[in-house]
């Protein structure tokens, strides 16, 4: 085997290329912020409260599925 056809065959199993998702992560900041906005500019300080307690009820649940079984 040469060089050439050892460089060849390393290049047929490398791994595809990823996908940019920037896009969507900065879109679902805008709406996490927005929503945040709209809480705090309808209930106040209760709103940013609320939607804490909310935010770390989320987290949970994700912890719990992602844990689940293991």
């Amino acid at each position: 085997m040469t060089m050439t056809s050892a460089l060849h065959s390393a290049a047929d199993h490398a791994h595809p290329a990823k996908k940019d998702y920037t896009l969507a992560m900065y879109l679902i900041a805008v709406v996490v912020i927005g929503i945040i906005a709209f809480a705090v500019a309808t209930m106040g300080l209760g709103g940013l409260i609320l939607f804490g307690v909310g935010a770390t009820w989320f987290m949970l649940a994700l912890l719990v599925v992602m844990t689940a079984g293991g």
